[in-house]
């Protein structure tokens, strides 16, 4: 499924979330074929192989002001705190990604667990370490993205040192996609438990992605929250509100 609205976004399906596929290669996600493994309790924690073995999918609709936690992303372990009433169609071992109410073909929040590149061929790029430092790099040499120079930043409430860019489709793009609403758009990530599904951008829309080194479990993972906005206008009037729900966001992770 499809949704464009300035963003070229692939929304994943109730597929991705089975738990019955591999990571094969092992690219994200912790090692081994993942298994069904169901939402626990609070005090759980999160499990090391998260969010390959996870398993769930979730529309939760309308949010309303104040606390929330979720169902699946971060095994049911991330909070949050909404001023004014939001909503969320998207609630799932990779991905938790909320709007202000009405405004989801807009703009959003997204908090994604182990994203993984993918070329312009919409294959999973090879030989790219799962770390902040590793994607920044490979996102850099993606000749049809233009990517700010990384700036530091903290996510939530443990000011989890991230880093900051912006990414928007290079002003020099050559188009990748067939069903493109634009001059051009560009794909570069995915997910674990994936399949064809990906994530990418078509002009003018922009993503502020944070990227921050993480462990849960026993293990490092790569924790990122993006805030799409449908051009550099857009976004700019939406990063208060994004930014402040970002600062409300608490998870039991660390920084690796």
């Amino acid at each position: 499924m499809k949704s464009v609205v300035g963003l070229f976004t692939v929304l994943l399906s109730a597929a991705l979330v089975s738990g019955c596929s591999s990571s094969g290669s092992g690219e994200a996600g912790g090692s081994g074929s993942p298994s069904r493994t169901p939402t626990t309790t609070a005090s759980a924690g999160i499990p090391g192989c998260a969010p390959a073995c996870l398993s769930g999918l979730s529309d939760p609709g309308t949010l309303q002001a104040g606390p929330h936690r979720t169902t699946h992303f971060f095994n049911g372990q991330l909070k949050v705190t909404f001023k004014g009433r939001w909503e969320s169609h998207e609630d799932q071992p990779v991905e938790f990604s909320v709007a202000p109410e009405g405004y989801w073909d807009t703009h959003r929040v997204l908090f994604w667990s182990d994203i993984i590149p993918v070329g312009k061929n919409r294959k999973r790029a090879a030989g790219v370490p799962r770390t902040t430092s590793g994607l920044l790099t490979w996102l850099k040499g993606r000749p049809n993205l233009h990517v700010s120079e990384p700036k530091s930043g903290t996510i939530g409430t443990g000011a989890l040192p991230a880093k900051l860019v912006d990414i928007e489709i290079s002003s020099k793009a050559v188009n990748e996609a067939s069903d493109c609403p634009a001059r051009a758009c560009a794909d570069f990530l995915t997910w674990p438990n994936a399949g064809d599904n990906i994530y990418g951008l078509a002009e003018p829309a922009v993503l502020r992605l944070y990227l921050a080194d993480v462990r849960y479990g026993g293990r490092s993972h790569l924790f990122a929250v993006g805030i799409e906005g449908k051009d550099q206008a857009d976004l700019k009037v939406f990063l208060p509100a994004a930014e402040q729900l970002i600062a409300s966001a608490s998870a039991p992770v660390s920084p690796a």
